[in-house]
C-alpha cells in the first residue's frame, strides 16, 4: 500500500519531487539512517537541533530508561 502524502508539507523539502518520490526513513542506527529500501543514509543534520551522538547507543539508550523508570 503507497503512503498517501497529500496532507503533509515538508518544510524542509521540496514537497512536489518529494511526494513523487519520497525517501522514507524506517529506522536509524549509529550515524546512520536507514531506508525503506534498505540503504544507509548519513545522518548529516543531527547537529542543527540536537546533539549529535548517534542513533540507538546502548549507553544513551540506557540512561534514557532509567530516568523514564524513575519519573515518567
Amino acid at each position: 500500500m503507497k503512503n498517501d502524502l497529500e496532507a503533509f508539507w515538508m518544510p524542509f523539502a521540496a514537497n512536489r519531487q518529494f511526494k513523487k518520490n519520497p525517501r522514507m526513513i524506517v529506522g536509524a542506527n549509529g550515524m546512520h539512517y536507514s531506508t525503506s529500501e534498505g540503504k544507509k543514509v548519513l545522518d548529516g543534520t543531527a547537529g542543527l537541533w540536537c546533539c549529535n551522538a548517534g542513533h540507538a547507543r546502548p549507553r544513551n539508550t540506557e540512561a534514557v530508561l532509567r530516568q523514564v523508570v524513575e519519573l515518567d
